[in-house]
């Protein structure tokens, strides 16, 4: 498995920068490296000299992480995401180990598209150690995924012997795009896009 780039929309602010700090330690064989004045072409070049397996791009509003893009090399997919709800201040998360590969955690997704984004997802992620005592999770509810990130560690014999502690960061996700190639390909077939009448019924899912 390569490596794993991830970067920031131009000028990024210092919560953006903090944020994208933060992913660092969610992905195994991340790196992040700052945009500057690089151009898409320049990205791409960049990847592939470090033979990276993913990249991810990540955009602001104001100074809030707004979007984040996964796209898979070298030949897609990519896949979109409107962030809310983005948690980065907890400090206690430099004391744990992040180098192995988490547990991930996958509930209620269960839909042709859910199962579709779960795949991509689990693209980024290597098969964990035993060891690892991380966990990812990716939650459905409605039209939403809801990402957390916890670290923990068996205290006794029993089952419920476990202690528990979260890390940084934590966000909801809103899955709108996918495309089958990569946010290089000159010419991007959608493969699914959530639709204005879809966003309209607010009772109707499509992640579970």
């Amino acid at each position: 498995m390569g490596k794993l780039i991830i970067t920031t929309s131009r000028c990024p602010s210092n919560s953006l920068i903090r944020f994208t700090k933060t992913l660092v330690n969610v992905f195994p064989k991340s790196l992040k490296i700052n945009r500057g004045i690089k151009f898409f072409s320049s990205l791409f070049s960049f990847c592939l000299i470090h033979e990276s397996s993913d990249f991810i791009i990540v955009y602001e509003k104001r100074g809030t992480p707004l979007s984040l893009i996964i796209s898979h090399l070298p030949t897609g997919p990519s896949i979109f995401f409107g962030l809310s709800n983005v948690v980065t201040q907890n400090s206690s998360s430099r004391f744990f180990l992040f180098s192995n590969s988490p547990h991930v955690l996958l509930v209620n997704l269960d839909s042709p598209v859910s199962k579709r984004i779960t795949k991509i997802l689990s693209l980024i992620f290597p098969k964990p150690n035993q060891k690892s005592q991380r966990i990812v999770s990716f939650v459905g509810e409605k039209n939403k995924i809801i990402f957390s990130h916890h670290w923990f560690q068996i205290k006794g014999p029993k089952q419920g012997d476990i202690m528990l502690k979260k890390l940084s960061p934590s966000f909801d996700m809103q899955p709108y795009k996918i495309l089958l190639g990569t946010l290089f390909t000159k010419e991007k077939e959608v493969e699914w896009i959530i639709t204005p009448f879809i966003n309209k019924k607010r009772k109707k899912t499509f992640l579970y």
